[in-house]
């Protein structure tokens, strides 16, 4: 009798013990299974992957930078103190005379980069010209004359904030023609340093597109949006 029970308790016990080894095993392979991160059609298996990072790439450039930050592309990892950053640059990029804006955030899973956000280009551009001293400097070693210097100097320091009038004045009374040096370098010189380094990566086909206050505050949500994304996976 003793011993039919030692077996039927040994019995039990091997059962329970497969019982319990095989949840483990269904418990493993539906963690396997289940254990992807998936966007849009993509689907990565998190168990192999062996680094995770999180990155933004941002050009956010403004009257108030330094001729060194002029449209400088900054490459980084994301994180809160980096939105914090960034939420200040876009503010007082929003506020100023002219700027431009484009941010990127994407995770790389090992060397695969999935993109999370791209926002449109915000750009404002200067609108303000004048006959400053750089400008009749630079007609004269041109080659412009007296008559036409002095014919210039009547719109000295005349705050223009419509390029194309301040160029076709310019030519009008400098009396110049439209020629390839004129059209390449009048609109710049119509402006500080800064915003002449500014202007220098603007295409005449680039077009304003202003960034409104929701526009501000969905760019701040959207790298919210990806921090979080990333913490839950992590």
């Amino acid at each position: 009798m003793k011993t039919l029970d030692v077996v039927s308790k040994l019995s039990v016990v091997m059962i329970v013990f497969l019982l319990a080894t095989g949840v483990n095993r269904l418990l493993s392979i539906d963690k396997k299974v289940t254990n992807f991160y998936t966007y849009k059609n993509i689907k990565i298996n998190l168990n192999q992957v062996k680094s995770l990072r999180l990155r933004v790439d941002y050009i956010i450039t403004y009257k108030e930078d330094d001729s060194k930050d002029i449209f400088h592309k900054y490459s980084t990892a994301l994180n809160e103190q980096e939105i914090k950053n960034i939420s200040t640059f876009l503010e007082e990029a929003k506020n100023s005379e002219y700027y431009s804006v484009e941010i990127t955030t994407y995770m790389l899973f090992d060397t695969q980069k999935i993109e999370l956000f791209h926002s449109p280009r915000y750009l404002k551009l200067p609108n303000k010209y004048s006959v400053n001293t750089k400008l009749l400097r630079e007609l004269q070693s041109y080659g412009i004359d007296n008559f036409q210097y002095q014919n210039l100097l009547k719109l000295k320091d005349k705050i223009y904030t419509d390029r194309v009038k301040f160029y076709e004045d310019v030519i009008s009374f400098a009396k110049l023609k439209n020629s390839p040096w004129v059209k390449k370098n009048i609109i710049n010189l119509g402006v500080d340093a800064n915003t002449a380094l500014f202007m220098a990566h603007i295409e005449s086909k680039d077009r304003e597109n202003l960034m409104s206050e929701d526009a501000f505050k969905e760019s701040v949500s959207e790298l919210m949006s990806a921090y979080e994304v990333y913490e839950a996976i992590e």
